[in-house]
């Protein structure tokens, strides 16, 4: 009888009518992986418990985004490749097979380098990011690290799939994707317990990458830097969403 205690929902469940107004959940509705949004919609941004921010140079800012919109942003210094480093603590392990999810926004593609991901610190020596293309190759500060790549030294609007495992060599594949300026996009990044990735954007997973890092403290990271001598550009992080097992 137990197959008869579960609903499969294949696509999302969609609140219409009444049940769009009022509660439309009844009982004590209880999620068996520990599930978080942050919408950054607080009155600062509390870089002495939640986060860790590292501004790259003196003209770099990242700050809670006013005018009516939740959300991050990051403000890229006139310094050529000074990267900035937003990241939460050091709160996920492979083992409960962690998921991060982000919506970010670029203002100038040709001029920034944005990496989102997992990372095993929650900064490096700037201005080297967790993974970049600095100079067109692909490098990690980062013993371990996994997550999407968009670098105007690589490929002005290209988004890759990248990781690095115990201080490896990293690696990288093309999404084939083409992020356009003040362009949306939501990116996902999941662990299973062994160490495994899988990546989406959109929704639609982009790339799979076994045994990406090592069972390490991980956190939540995004770097965001200028690129081609190209001064101040902006991006926006709209949420960070975290999902992990409970052990």
């Amino acid at each position: 009888m137990a197959g008869f205690q579960q609903v499969r929902i294949g696509r999302h469940i969609e609140f219409v009518g009444d049940a769009a107004q009022e509660a439309n959940v009844k009982g004590d509705f209880s999620c068996e992986r520990m599930c978080s949004v942050d919408w950054f919609d607080q009155k600062a941004l509390d870089t002495t418990n939640n986060y860790d921010q590292t501004l790259g140079g003196t003209s770099d800012a990242g700050a809670l985004t006013a005018g009516g919109y939740s959300g991050f942003t990051g403000t890229t210094g006139t310094g050529d490749d000074e990267i900035s480093f937003l990241a939460t603590g050091l709160i996920f392990d492979i083992s409960q097979s962690p998921a991060i999810e982000a919506k970010i926004k670029i203002a100038d593609v040709s001029g920034t380098i944005v990496f989102f991901g997992f990372s095993d610190a929650t900064s490096e020596t700037t201005p080297d990011a967790s993974m970049d293309y600095a100079g067109g190759t692909l490098a990690a500060v980062a013993t371990d690290a996994v997550g999407f790549i968009c670098d105007a030294d690589k490929v002005t609007s290209t988004l890759y799939c990248a990781n690095v495992n115990n201080g490896g060599t990293a690696a990288a594949s093309t999404t084939g994707i083409v992020w356009t300026d003040n362009q949306s996009k939501v990116l996902r990044v999941s662990l299973d317990s062994s160490g495994n990735a899988s990546y989406f954007v959109d929704g639609v997973q982009v790339g799979y990458k076994a045994s990406a890092v090592a069972d390490v403290p991980l956190c939540a990271i995004i770097n965001y830097g200028t690129r081609a001598d190209d001064g101040s550009n902006t991006i926006y992080v709209r949420y960070l969403k975290k999902w992990q097992d409970i052990p």
